[in-house]
């Protein structure tokens, strides 16, 4: 009996303060959540970084094959 009362009191009490405060599962749950969402979202830069890499590195070679082809151009003439 003193143990179903104490349930029920709990239980009242936890329906009556949980606007005014957070579960500690609860904000576990949050925290690995935003985590996992940071994670994503940085793995995501980190992959748009190294295409945008991959293009640059590319450029800079077609520059340079056309700045040495403008070079033997300019020599023959």
């Amino acid at each position: 009996m003193a143990r179903s009362f104490r349930s029920d009191a709990v239980r009242k009490l936890d329906d009556a303060l949980s606007p005014h405060y957070v579960r500690q599962e609860d904000v576990s749950r949050a925290l690995d959540e935003l985590t996992r969402l940071l994670a994503d979202r940085f793995d995501a830069e980190a992959e748009a970084v190294a295409v945008i890499g991959q293009r640059l590195t590319t450029l800079t070679a077609l520059v340079e094959r056309m700045s040495d082809e403008l070079a033997e151009l300019r020599l023959r003439q």
